[in-house]
């Protein structure tokens, strides 16, 4: 935890949510998805295909995203790392509180791994190493 609590630290001097904006804009994305760093290991680990978010209007369907781990500093998100493409598989909305045990105003949204970005990528300096994975079991 103190080498996680260290990297954090670290990372807060730098925020790149300017960058993968205009990154998105070029790459005609959908956006950036902010998630904590918990939920975004999760993801890149495997140990889950989602993430709770605040329900986010604009997203679609099959849209391709950027997902990328934030951390709240002085009421201001910041985004640790470059962060990873995804595209979307599916989106349960919880806007008024239908599903039991989510908070309303959020989303469980179903994601599947492109590629992670890095500076070379998001700069232009290098193509990613382009694959995709078959959706999640539990989404047949």
């Amino acid at each position: 935890m103190k080498k996680s609590h260290r990297n954090i630290v670290v990372k807060l001097n730098r925020d790149y949510s300017v960058t993968l904006s205009q990154f998105c804009n070029e790459k005609n994305y959908s956006g950036l998805l902010f998630v904590n760093f918990e939920s975004y290991d999760n993801l890149l680990y495997k140990n889950t295909n989602y993430v709770i978010a605040p329900v986010v209007k604009q997203l679609n369907h099959q849209d391709k995203i950027i997902v990328a781990p934030s951390v709240i500093e002085n009421n201001t998100t910041l985004i640790l790392e470059y962060g990873s493409l995804f595209v979307v598989h599916h989106i349960l909305d919880n806007e008024y509180g239908e599903i039991e045990g989510l908070q309303p105003g959020y989303s469980i949204i179903t994601l599947n791994f492109l590629y992670q970005l890095n500076e070379e990528i998001v700069v232009g300096k290098r193509e990613p190493f382009w694959f995709e994975l078959s959706p999640a079991k539990n989404l047949h």
